[in-house]
């Protein structure tokens, strides 16, 4: 029975092994993709020490300083989690490629994944013109133009980074106005290649072999077409935590931990944006899950004794 496994290759999981590694527990990290969300960030600004990265340098990073520690630990990659039962001792991970690790304690750093809008067109338009991350898929829409759904962080950094691209980027959004970071809204609001369209209820995404059009409800609720030919959904995340049952979690589907990251089950933690954090940063998270291996690290030495 291993001491830990890590759900997760996001900031909060790695930050978290590098501090089990330390500790030399034994332990395996399960992941989807290293670097999780943080992959699909164009620019950071805010992460302390180093001033201005895009997401895969930052990640770049991480797994530099993860790999010092690669003789300590297993790392488990392209794959995913389908549940976790407990069992005498500890707890019992299972994968999707139905393995079964067994282990003293857990640790849930999952995060997030995007929103779909649930609109007619959307799933038979995937990868031919509608699309969830900016930064991946920008450069094949050179030349075209596009619309942005959302109003929040994500949407105007995705329509900033489209302006390299696209001769024209319109933003729909369901408010009056954009929101969140004012820094963000003030680049966007500037910029002659981007229209913000207010209170758009985007309704259905039309084409043939592509994304040729959308239709949206305006404020008087009459429906209206866009040409376009790309759709990037920009519309928030939802929590990677159906897999797990046996820890209580919010209406939005998050994790519910106390400060030291405890779920409501002893032995299973959670850090980062699967949790009920307030704020989904990924400096948050860094230190979330640093907290949370901290926490892991005192109980496993409580249990020896």
């Amino acid at each position: 029975m291993q001491d830990v496994v890590i759900i997760g290759g996001g900031p909060a999981g790695l930050a978290a092994a590098i501090y089990l590694a330390r500790q030399k527990l034994q332990f395996t990290l399960i992941t989807k993709a290293l670097g999780g969300q943080t992959l699909l960030s164009s620019e950071i600004e805010n992460y302390l020490g180093f001033h201005m990265m895009n997401g895969e340098e930052m990640v770049e990073k991480f797994k530099e300083h993860l790999n010092d520690y690669k003789d300590h630990f297993t790392l488990m990659k392209d794959e995913e989690v389908t549940g976790v039962q407990q069992i005498d001792g500890g707890f019992s991970v299972i994968t999707k490629n139905e393995s079964a690790l067994e282990t003293k304690t857990v640790l849930v750093a999952t995060g997030e994944k995007h929103r779909k809008l649930g609109i007619p067109g959307e799933d038979a338009f995937y990868g031919r013109g509608v699309t969830y991350c900016a930064t991946c898929d920008a450069p094949l829409f050179n030349g075209k133009e596009v619309a942005v759904i959302g109003g929040g962080y994500s949407a105007m950094e995705s329509a900033l980074f489209l302006e390299k691209y696209a001769p024209k980027v319109r933003i729909l959004t369901l408010n009056e106005a954009l929101m969140g970071d004012a820094i963000l809204k003030k680049k966007v609001e500037s910029s002659d290649l981007i229209e913000i369209i207010p209170n758009a209820k985007t309704t259905k995404i039309l084409g043939d072999t592509f994304v040729k059009a959308l239709e949206y409800e305006d404020a008087d609720g009459n429906t209206q077409s866009l040409e376009v030919q790309g759709v990037f959904v920009e519309i928030g995340l939802v929590p990677i935590s159906d897999f797990l049952d046996l820890v209580k979690k919010n209406k939005k589907g998050e994790i519910v931990t106390n400060e030291h990251n405890e779920t409501s089950v002893k032995g299973i933690w959670a850090a980062g944006d699967v949790t009920t954090v307030t704020e989904k940063q990924i400096a948050v998270a860094v230190g979330e899950g640093s907290k949370a291996a901290l926490q892991i690290i005192k109980y496993l030495q409580q249990q020896e004794d």
